[in-house]
């Protein structure tokens, strides 16, 4: 930690050099001072640094973002960037990870999003007592772009996310300038319904100010949302999830009542009083309904877009233990497919018919979150899973300047999924 910087020699004569260098070249300054921080390798560590979180990086992340890549190459040939949303830590782990994916199709990321840390807000989790300043992440960031890999137009704003839902902060007016994106990475270390000290607005309206954002895009893109999850913190998007799902259900041979109640395992004649009972406990049949209720919402919203209809897809979604002894993360991954823009004939009076296609496609969200995964317990009992798991979290920390010994030490004395890694 900070307290720790002076080197220890070993041969008596350390202090000598030092007044020499003193002499010499004065007292450090600032800059030199990151350096020298930089250097040194770090040891705070914090939950994304668990393997777990790389099965979320890898199988969901990197996957879906490589087959979007494919899907662009066999559609007319494939993107030269990237268009990447990111809430990044300083190590920029995420980017890094999305770099391997894109980097077999010669694809630059040109990434944009936010992180407040970054002008010495020190959050939990968010920054590392071991350095001081900016210099791990712009060292890192030029890194990157001296490599090639990402572009010129990549930035990080020192600004909250949840900014962009104030319409004339700099966080949106920063957004506005921007296309839409084709992938948005929410990772967040929160619940949906949260709102920083002192602001109004919550990641949900964030959120909903990025979906708006992207209404014109043209081709399906990615959305992931890393949230927690925990039937006391429900908030507004739990009344939005649970309007959503209940305007489903009151729509008659929709199938989607059978599907939702194959789901979570329940009658489907006493799913109503099934759906009150699972709102407020937490266990698997809970994050299975928050799952539907998230997607339902996504469905609802681009679908009753008259114009710029989309499709939502859930691609997976993944399970695992932060803050409680049960999942009380989840990991989603979305698909958006817009359907194209709809022209209506001119008329004279009346509204013209949307074909409703939500409670059709609101089935296939439920059946894909019955098969949510439980990756902590994947974590356990899949020898393969948990190598590459392991091993690509060393090979991010290692190139990231953690020090992988006390990271070994970290892991043994995790508090939920304690790692033992043999030398």
């Amino acid at each position: 930690m900070t307290g720790n910087n002076q080197t220890n020699t070993g041969n008596g004569d350390g202090d000598v050099q030092e007044e020499d260098i003193l002499a010499v070249y004065g007292t450090q300054d600032p800059v030199t001072n990151d350096l020298i921080h930089f250097t040194e390798r770090k040891r705070n560590f914090a939950p994304w640094h668990h393997p777990v979180k790389q099965i979320v990086r890898d199988r969901q992340w990197a996957t879906l973002t490589e087959r979007l890549i494919r899907e662009r190459i066999s559609s007319g040939g494939p993107p030269q960037v990237l268009r990447y949303f990111t809430l990044p830590g300083q190590d920029l782990l995420d980017v890094k990870v999305l770099i391997e994916a894109c980097t077999p199709f010669n694809v630059r990321i040109e990434y944009f999003g936010f992180n407040s840390a970054t002008v010495g807000e020190e959050e939990s989790g968010n920054t590392d007592t071991t350095t001081t300043g900016n210099a791990p992440w712009v060292m890192t960031e030029s890194a990157l772009r001296q490599a090639g890999h990402i572009t010129s137009e990549a930035i990080i704003h020192p600004d909250r996310l949840e900014d962009i839902a104030l319409n004339h902060s700099h966080a949106a007016s920063q957004l506005r300038t921007r296309a839409t994106f084709d992938v948005i990475n929410i990772d967040a270390c929160d619940h949906l319904a949260y709102a920083p000290a002192g602001r109004n607005h919550s990641t949900f309206d964030a959120l909903q100010a990025l979906l708006c954002h992207q209404m014109p895009a043209q081709k399906p893109w990615l959305l992931f949302l890393t949230t927690r999850v925990d039937p006391d913190l429900l908030g507004q998007p739990g009344i939005n999830f649970q309007s959503a799902i209940n305007q489903n259900l009151g729509v008659s041979q929709s199938g989607f009542g059978a599907a939702l109640a194959e789901c979570l395992d329940a009658e489907e004649l006493k799913l109503a009083t099934e759906l009150n009972t699972t709102w407020r406990n937490h266990d698997t049949r809970f994050l299975k309904l928050y799952s539907v209720g998230l997607g339902k919402f996504l469905l609802q919203f681009f679908s009753g877009q008259p114009n710029l209809p989309a499709n939502v897809e859930l691609a997976s979604v993944y399970a695992y233990r932060v803050h409680k002894d049960e999942p009380d993360m989840l990991a989603l991954a979305f698909r958006i497919i817009p359907d194209g823009p709809r022209v209506y004939p001119p008329s004279v009076g009346g509204a013209a018919v949307i074909p409703n296609l939500e409670p059709a496609r609101a089935v296939r969200v439920a059946q894909r979150a019955m098969r949510l995964c439980d990756i902590d317990d994947a974590l356990e009992k899949e020898d393969d899973l948990r190598e590459a798991a392991i091993a690509g979290t060393q090979k991010l920390l290692q190139g990231s300047n953690y020090d992988i010994d006390e990271w070994h030490k970290w892991l043994a004395t995790h508090d939920k999924r304690p790692l033992i890694i043999g030398v």
